[in-house]
């Protein structure tokens, strides 16, 4: 692997550190993680909407490149690649082409909170109280009015299915089969709308599979790398 640069984006209310169980098995010069804006140790102003997020960064692209998107990050990605020509590759990792939000969550994230119903369904029910304790340690790394304004952004985006179903590149949804966040039929709604595209399920993930199963997360999106590079573009 090297041809191409590969760009790993953050999920609503994350930060860089949801990839940090990934970062060991690729060359530092090959990935990049990043902060969205307002998040983590980006300080750049909230922005309010997926197209926005995909704007800002198709600014900083340079190489062509690869795009991991957790979540959110999976919208942003597919708005990136509709847009840029140097997105060679997407992947979906627990993610889909849309992402509604419960009005009652959208409400408590609006007045202050972080619903405990909403940080619990984002994980399998076997997870370990040692990585459940880092995550509940995470939240506290982005400012409650951003966590809202994503997933407010998420409710609104509308667009994604359009951007899937128009991208003539190689695109890989990585889902959890335990994975309470995305519609039922989540695989089977993706194929109807891209029918070429490929779709992996690992066993025993919730949401955040990158972070409840790194090794076959990285698996998985190790092959589907390889076989992007191999392709004559």
């Amino acid at each position: 692997m090297g041809k191409y640069k590969i760009l790993f984006i953050h999920g609503a209310g994350g930060t860089k550190s949801k990839w940090r169980a990934v970062g060991g098995y690729f060359k530092s010069s090959q990935f990049e993680v990043i902060d969205l804006p307002g998040h983590g140790d980006n300080e750049t102003s909230i922005f309010a909407s997926i197209q926005d997020y995909a704007a800002n960064i198709d600014k900083a692209i340079q190489e062509d490149t690869i795009v991991v998107g957790h979540s959110m990050g999976g919208l942003i990605a597919l708005e990136l690649a509709a847009r840029s020509k140097k997105v060679k590759g997407v992947v979906l990792a627990a993610s889909f082409y849309e992402l509604p939000v419960h009005p009652k969550m959208l409400e408590k994230l609006e007045n202050g909170e972080y619903p405990s119903s909403l940080f619990y369904a984002s994980y399998n029910k076997d997870i370990s109280e040692h990585l459940l304790e880092e995550e509940k340690q995470e939240l506290n790394q982005v400012p409650i009015e951003i966590t809202y304004a994503d997933f407010n952004a998420c409710n609104q985006y509308t667009e994604g299915k359009r951007a899937l179903s128009s991208l003539n590149i190689p695109i890989y949804a990585i889902l959890g089969s335990q994975d309470r966040l995305l519609p039922i039929g989540a695989a089977e709604s993706l194929k109807n709308v891209k029918s070429d595209m490929k779709i992996t399920e690992i066993e025993g993930s919730g949401h955040y599979i990158m972070l409840e199963k790194p090794k076959e997360f990285i698996l998985a999106l190790t092959e589907f790398v390889q076989e992007v590079e191999t392709q004559t573009v």
